[in-house]
């Protein structure tokens, strides 16, 4: 049974990468959302983000039953379920006819991507064998697939512009190509976890009430962890910004009356400088150390900063387009580093018995965050033009980077030694539970 067991795991290892580069994330859809949701489907800037807070609100929710079922049903299959709500969400989208409509939409997919964010990172790594370098090959596998996600994201970006001018729908319908595609390649997948069951086949199935309380109790030690308490801050922050500062730029690029087609081409721009970001991360990692996340901050900062008073001040659409050339891609250099290693840092000192309450309970936290920040950006763009609503997500972000920083600065990047001796024996004595 070891050896159907390391088949598995090879046989995840292999095709991981290749199924991360076109699911980990839809393709084409976000190069013409804005542009799709405001000129096709005539929904307004404001409530393309209020859109984006119900979203967040519904990841909430959705988290708890999520993180039971991947764990009742296994990685794989919840993997497999996500990919397909995910194509049903590209559909909602292309039939969609107002906000109620679009709310519905954003409602199928947060339940796509609390089964996927759960099951896709659990499911690796349970698949790499318990060794010293397991973050390394987890940042290995993750960088290799994001970063081929978004050079394929960027190549398709690109070409999404002049599709969208010839007809709207065809880079939509090519997004549902894409989801189907990722679908397929998740059938390819081995569970883990069921690989293993078969080795204990006189071990009884926990209730449900049993499992609740196994989640509850891992719980309570997650929110305990000062450790884990910060990384769910900075994700939920970080996270919330990088979603809201993509339609702040195509409504910003809209407003100076920007054609399509350089929209989208700015959109495969950026998007070239995630794909840098997700390759360098274990080299920013190994220079910058515990420093890593917060100089992801002052890059994000001093990004939004300077688009927003360059927007302001309006010299000309030609200058504005320029500051969003030379600024996004620090904030997309940022988005690529990040969302490799906040995955990687949650897992380190996790054993397999807590890492789904782990990436759960982040979820949970990145989604209250990010709501907060998609209702505050939506209020913002109906009180105020975008430029402005750049300067004051910036001056947020600035004082709460100062802050947040200096809070992580004994909490993060230690060695496993200089934690809290209480903290490290609280989670062996779960996982040994």
């Amino acid at each position: 049974m070891n050896e159907e067991i390391t088949k598995a795991r090879k046989q995840n290892m292999k095709i991981y990468s290749i199924y991360r580069a076109i699911g980990v994330d839809l393709i084409f859809y976000y190069a013409v959302e804005f542009l799709f949701l405001t000129q096709v489907k005539h929904i307004s800037n404001a409530d393309i983000v209020l859109a984006a807070g119900f979203y967040a609100v519904f990841m909430i929710l959705f988290q708890i039953p999520a993180s039971i079922i991947v764990d009742r049903i296994g990685t794989r299959k919840c993997t497999i379920l996500a990919n397909l709500f995910n194509s049903v969400f590209v559909i909602l989208i292309l039939c969609c006819k107002n906000l109620g409509m679009l709310i519905f939409a954003q409602f199928i997919d947060a339940i796509c991507y609390s089964l996927k964010d759960i099951s896709d990172t659990t499911l690796i790594r349970y698949s790499i064998p318990e060794t010293k370098k397991k973050g390394e090959i987890y940042s290995k596998l993750e960088g290799k697939g994001r970063r081929s996600y978004f050079l394929l994201n960027a190549c398709t970006s690109f070409c999404a512009g002049f599709l969208y001018v010839i007809n709207p729908y065809i880079p939509m319908i090519a997004s549902l190509c894409f989801t189907i595609a990722a679908t397929i390649i998740s059938l390819g997948f081995r569970d883990i976890e069921e690989e293993k069951s078969q080795q204990k086949e006189t071990k009884e199935k926990p209730t449900i009430k049993n499992y609740m309380q196994d989640l509850m109790q891992g719980i309570k030690f997650i929110i305990k962890s000062q450790r884990l308490r910060s990384l769910f801050l900075y994700a939920g922050i970080t996270w919330g910004i990088f979603c809201l500062m993509g339609t702040y730029r195509n409504s910003l690029l809209v407003d100076i009356g920007t054609p399509e087609q350089i929209i989208t081409m700015i959109t495969a721009y950026v998007g070239f400088f995630s794909s840098m970001g997700a390759k360098r991360q274990v080299q920013f990692h190994n220079h910058f150390r515990n420093r890593s996340l917060s100089m992801i901050l002052r890059m994000m900062t001093a990004s939004i900063l300077m688009i927003g008073i360059v927007g302001a001040i309006h010299i000309s659409s030609e200058v504005t387009i320029l500051a969003v050339i030379i600024c996004c891609p620090f904030l997309h250099i940022s988005k690529g580093m990040s969302e490799v290693l906040t995955p990687r840092y949650l897992g380190n000192f996790a054993k397999e018995g807590i890492l789904t309450q782990i990436y759960a309970v982040n979820a949970i936290s990145k989604n209250i965050l990010r709501a907060l920040i998609s209702f505050l950006g939506s209020y913002l763009l109906r009180i105020t033009d975008t430029a402005n609503s750049f300067i004051v997500i910036g001056i947020l972000l600035l004082i709460t980077s100062i802050g947040l920083i200096k809070f992580m600065k004994t909490r993060l990047g230690l060695k496993p030694e200089e934690y809290d001796e209480n903290e490290i024996f609280e989670q062996k004595k779960l996982e040994n539970a």
